[in-house]
């Protein structure tokens, strides 16, 4: 236990609880479960910010008292100091959709309906002032991270500005909380409470404003797993019917939006399979790749299919070693 961990705990009550190692995410922050007699918590503890902009930790606890303000399923703060980089947060247990998934196929299918309605929940509440609201031309920037691992003249200069072209035209509309990292390791299943609080919200940290869609483009195409075929095609009718969008229009939109994250994961993962020392996120880079193949296959994407095509092309050595 580290010389400010072990304060932090005492001063929380939790310094006599059983320590356990949790999985990390792809970030630099650290998980452990704690166990004191029938009770649980997590300890997340993160790389303390060099800047209040760049303070995950503040941010979580801001998004997550708005979450929980609007009726969702956030966890609850036992203790916190950003300071020193640790909360210490209600533990939500390991029914993960992407383990439901796996174990209880039913079950799982209604979790992801249940996760589609969270998604309507945040699009039908007012955004806080304080959220960022990226416009197209922010938004298609996202990929840039992809874009700058490429080889010096690559030509593709162009793809921002025909992705935002393409989020202008088919993602348009007021934007709505997006909480972006929205898929099945960060859900878990809350069966015993009601409505929307069945789902517990996970690594939020990174929300912003975005189009409507994007976080359900986030859970049904999601690179570490498939989903049944029916099942998306479902969530994206039932997301035109809620909204009174024409299927082929919903489709766009899911679609644009897609490839506008993924494109940018394609560049995070392959970052984190080499610079960040994980070699294991190599292995969704194929499916990353047929995620964006995918989305450019939509009628209204046919312009970025050349573009996308070189990019795709130019990538294809990141994926060499990966599992089959």
């Amino acid at each position: 236990m580290t010389a400010t961990l072990a304060p932090f705990l005492r001063d929380a009550g939790w310094h006599d609880a059983v320590q356990r190692p949790l999985a990390g995410d792809a970030s630099a922050r650290r998980y452990l479960r704690l166990a004191r007699g029938d009770d649980r918590a997590i300890l997340m503890q993160a790389p303390v910010a060099s800047t209040p902009e760049r303070d995950s930790l503040a941010a979580f606890l801001r998004i997550g008292a708005h979450l929980a303000a609007l009726g969702l399923s956030a966890p609850r703060i036992i203790a916190a100091d950003s300071a020193l980089g640790l909360i210490l947060l209600e533990d939500f247990g390991d029914a993960t959709l992407a383990r439901l998934l796996q174990t209880d196929p039913a079950r799982a299918h209604a979790a992801y309906l249940c996760a589609q309605d969270v998604t309507e929940a945040l699009a039908q509440a007012a955004l806080p002032d304080w959220i960022s609201r990226p416009d197209p031309k922010a938004q298609a920037s996202m990929i840039a991270l992809t874009l700058d691992f490429l080889p010096k003249g690559h030509g593709l200069a162009a793809l921002e500005p025909m992705l935002a072209t393409a989020l202008a035209a088919h993602a348009d509309g007021p934007p709505v909380l997006a909480l972006r990292d929205y898929h099945a390791d960060n859900l878990i299943w809350l069966p015993d409470r009601q409505d929307t609080r069945r789902i517990g919200l996970l690594d939020f940290q990174d929300a912003v404003a975005l189009p409507l869609g994007y976080d359900l483009a986030s859970l049904i195409d999601d690179p570490r797993r498939d989903i049944p075929a029916d099942w998306r095609g479902a969530l994206i009718a039932r997301f035109a019917a809620n909204h009174g969008l024409p299927q082929d229009q919903a489709s766009a939109r899911i679609a644009t939006l897609s490839l506008l994250r993924n494109l940018r994961i394609l560049g995070i993962f392959h970052r984190l399979a080499g610079q960040g020392g994980k070699p294991h996120y190599r292995a969704y880079l194929p499916r990353t790749g047929a995620l964006i193949d995918r989305a450019v296959s939509d009628p209204a994407l046919a312009a970025l299919r050349p573009a996308v095509a070189a990019l795709r092309a130019l990538t294809a050595p990141w994926a060499e070693g990966a599992a089959a």
